[in-house]
């Protein structure tokens, strides 16, 4: 009679074998794009050439085509047009334009069903895309000034706010506070 691997040997086996194809599979990254675009140093790459930019979309549809001699661009950022400090501003702006709305629609109801605390304290967490749209939200509450009630209106009652294209994508934070 031959020896046979028991089922609770198999899965570990398997899920082992599973685990280091993973691995190794996002250690490579995809085929064509390298693990770090940025040199040694952490430093951004440098943009690209002036030269080799103007000339790109004079050139055909031939030129284009993948494996067409033309050299790869290396993957970067587009350089930040307006700087991190500036999208903040703007971004606290537009959240102290929806201030009235907030405190009459959440703020008040919480106070009048109960006093206190008084005022509620919060950090936005704020991201734009390139042309200054809003890709995404977080609240963190501050835990001596929390009101559950208030944080849930205000995830329903503001609206996605907007700044000026900053020319890549920006994380902000936002210090916020009600009353």
């Amino acid at each position: 009679m031959g020896r046979q691997l028991s089922t609770p040997t198999a899965i570990l086996l398997g899920s082992a074998m599973i685990a280091a194809a993973v691995y190794l599979g996002l250690r490579h990254g995809p085929a064509g794009v390298p693990a770090d675009p940025r040199p040694a140093g952490g430093a951004p790459s440098p943009p690209a050439d002036a030269a080799s930019a103007a000339a790109a979309p004079s050139a055909g549809p031939a030129a284009r085509a993948p494996g067409a001699g033309a050299p790869a661009r290396p993957l970067q950022a587009p350089a930040l047009g307006v700087p991190r400090d500036e999208v903040a501003t703007q971004a606290a702006r537009a959240l102290e334009a929806h201030r009235p709305a907030l405190i009459e629609r959440c703020y008040k109801p919480a106070v009048a069903a109960q006093p206190a605390p008084r005022g509620v304290k919060y950090v936005f967490n704020l991201t734009f895309d390139a042309q200054g749209r809003q890709l995404a939200r977080g609240i963190i509450e501050d835990r001596e000034a929390s009101r559950p009630e208030v944080t849930a209106c205000l995830v329903d009652a503001l609206p996605p706010v907007a700044v000026a294209p900053p020319g890549a994508n920006v994380r902000v934070d936002v210090p916020f506070s009600l009353p």
